[in-house]
Parts: C-alpha cells; structure tokens; sequence
C-alpha cells in the first residue's frame, strides 16, 4: 500500500512516496487541517482586518513612526510570506513608509539565520527592500518588568524601540507550552538568554512534577506550566497585533487569528484542538513518522512514535528530507562531545524498547543523531528500498502505523 507524505520544507515542498507491504496491518494518521480550504490573499486580508479584541492594524499604525515585523523562524512551518504581504499592503494604506518598517527573526536560542533563511520564510521581495534581522538573545535586551516570580524580564531592544509591534506566527501543538502561538513569539521567541531560561526551566520542572512526557502534553491547554509565564511578561508589552494562523501538512494556511495575542491564541486553539488530532498509535511493530513541518526538530516526531511502539519491541522509521539538518539550539544543544548548552541533558532519549530507529533521508549528519534518539540505534539509509530492507525480518501481518507529520499533530485522548 502506498502513501505520500509532504516532505522538502522550504526547498522546493515536493512529496515522498512510499509503499508498505499488502500483507501488513497498517493504519494511517492524519490530521483534519488537512481537508480545510487554504486560505487565498484576499482572505487573509479579511481576518486581519477582522481583529479579535483590538484596533485594526491599519487604525493602529495611524501616525506611528517605527515598525517591527516579528517573524518565526526556519524551524517552524509557517507560511509567513503571503501574511507578510498583506501586512506590508496595510501599512501602506496607513501611511507607514518602507523605511519605517524593519522584519526580525525570532530565533529564541536558535541558531542565526542566513539571507536563503530569510528569503525561504518572507519571499524575495521583501528581503531585497526591508531590512531584516536576526534575534541576538547575548546582547541588546532590554529589561520591561518584574515577573510575579521575580523574574526579570528582558526582550531584544529594537523591538522596544519601535511604536508598533507585529507578531507572525503560528499556532501548533508544543510539548512545553500546550500550544505554540500567542506570546510565545516574543517570550522566548525574542527574549534574552536568561530570561529564556527561566521558560524552558518552568516548562521542564512543571512537566517532571506532573509526570508528563513531552507527548502527553502537546495539544493540551492544561500543560500550562510555561504559558502562563509567557503570558504574563507578553502582557508587559503595548501595541502589539498579533496574527496567528493554522496550516496543514503542507504548510499552506488554513486559518488566520488576529488582533490581540490572547484572544488570537484561546480563539484559535479550539481550531487547532480539532484540526492537529490524530488518533493515538499503540502497540504496534513499527511506526512510520513523517517530520516536515519542524523537520529541524525531528526529535518531536520520534518522541511520537516510540509513544506506539508495542512495550515488548519494535521498530520506529523517520522520514525527513530537510537539507538544513537538525538546528543549533543554544539551550538544549550539544557543543563538543562533553559540553553544551545550560540544559543540554534535561531531556531523556532512552527508549528501551524501541530495537532500530530507521532515519529515512537523503542528508545524513553523524552529529544531528544525537536529537533522534539512541545513537547506537539508529541505522541512517538514503532510499525507500534501503528502509524495506532494514523492516524484513517483520513478516504478514506486521502491525504499522503512519504518521502524516509527527511534528504537527498531537495524540487525541494519549
């Protein structure tokens, strides 16, 4: 049986195909974001200047004299481009001049982003006639408050700098925050490095007194532990719009939020609750996930399959395609083969019962193995042939299951 997965990410978005054997039992795991109608320019125009709680963008840039566009970056699967655009067009018809306008890139404790980054996310056209920047989360911050918590609450300057603030993001399930979307771009999406600590921090403390797996929280809103610290240094900021948008699997968009970053993200998410489910994977043989909407983080999609690999053992296949590799992250990440980043180590990859994690791609990095999983586990092949090859010791009847993004759905009822 035959199934095409959406693959390529931000280089050139063409699909794989692949093909599992007619004597195996095997379910398929979709999203229903998938059957929504994709949104045209002119639609989106519509929701944006449908606000929810808040002023239309073009009443708000009424006299202002400096904007920021901020923007989430390559790791994520927004289709920022085309509601990059309709912004741009309202601005104008505000009055607000090009060079009044500056884009940047919330990278939180990502790597920096190239010119073919920035290119990918807003279009030519835009990265040739405004500037854009990226987040620097080791300087140029500037405090705004004190948390309930006593935590002190610094954001990057140029964006304080500005009189109008814009936020393009997206709201998808998230295994700290519940939900991405919301605040969460500007807290850790351009906060400092200590202050983006304290957020990860609270997110991996809340989910280790709960007892929760990053899986079991994702699409939850009751996995709060972090959002509610997001929301509260988010509310330290005036003059924010905020777009929100849905997408599908193959990163167009389905649904658009605007107006002010709470009501965008809770009006939203009861989308997204419906549209990112898929019915849980249990007990299998193997499982098959798909990592493109956050191919950079394929760890999400491993975490989700190993949730549904039978507890006497099994096999787990990732398909990713993306060229860029797994990202550097500052926080998490690994610098050296004994060091990294102030939480590197936090998050366990010890799968005891998965016996072979199969990396489908046609770009191998021997370091990125160390976000997929148990490194001694993993066998790295470049064709759908090589990938039937490692599977044939399961024979008829072999229970599969496949994911169509295991980095944008979340189980329903896990």
């Amino acid at each position: 049986m035959d199934f095409v997965l959406q693959q390529n990410s931000w280089a050139g978005f063409e699909p794989v195909k692949i093909s599992l054997p007619e004597d195996w039992a095997v379910e398929y795991h979709g999203i229903e974001a998938d059957q929504w109608p994709v949104l045209n320019g002119e639609e989106i125009r519509g929701r944006i200047n449908s606000p929810l709680g808040s002023e239309t963008l073009g009443r708000m840039a009424r006299g202002k004299s400096q904007v920021v566009i901020v923007f989430d970056d390559i790791t994520r699967g927004t289709p920022v481009q085309i509601i990059a655009e309709t912004v741009l067009e309202e601005l104008r018809q505000a009055g607000i001049a090009g060079d009044q306008i500056r884009f940047l890139c919330a990278t939180g404790l990502h790597g920096a982003h190239t010119v073919a980054d920035f290119v990918n996310k807003l279009g030519k056209k835009i990265v040739s006639g405004y500037e854009v920047f990226n987040h620097n989360p080791y300087e140029n911050c500037v405090s705004i408050g004190t948390s309930a918590r006593g935590v002190d609450v610094q954001i990057n300057k140029e964006f304080m700098m500005c009189d109008l603030r814009i936020g393009i993001g997206a709201i998808t399930p998230h295994h700290f925050n519940g939900y991405s979307g919301g605040g969460k771009i500007l807290f850790p999406g351009i906060a400092s490095i200590d202050t983006i600590y304290q957020n990860h921090s609270t997110a991996v403390n809340f989910l280790s007194e709960k007892k929760l797996n990053l899986v079991v929280g994702m699409g939850r809103l009751e996995n709060d532990g972090m959002r509610k610290e997001v929301e509260e240094m988010a509310g330290m900021v005036d003059n924010f719009f905020k777009i929100d948008c849905l997408y599908n699997t193959s990163l167009q968009p389905v649904k658009i939020f605007a107006g002010n970053f709470l009501q965008t993200f809770y009006t939203g998410v009861q989308d997204a609750i419906q549209g990112y489910a898929t019915q849980p994977v249990r007990d299998k043989d193997v499982v098959v996930v798909n990592a493109n909407a956050k191919a950079n983080e394929a760890t999400i999609a491993t975490n989700m399959a190993v949730m549904g690999v039978r507890p006497e053992g099994g096999d787990v296949v990732i398909v990713n395609f993306s060229k860029m590799g797994q990202m550097t992250h500052y926080l998490f990440g690994a610098f050296g083969t004994s060091i990294g980043g102030r939480m590197w180590g936090k998050l366990s990859k010890t799968r005891p019962h998965i016996r072979k994690i199969i990396y489908f791609s046609p770009y191998h990095s021997y370091t990125d193995l160390r976000w997929i999983g148990e490194r001694e586990k993993i066998v790295c092949v470049s064709t759908w042939e090589e990938v039937l090859d490692e599977l044939k010791s399961h024979g008829p009847g072999t229970r599969c299951s496949v994911l169509a993004d295991g980095t944008l759905e979340y189980y329903r009822d896990a």
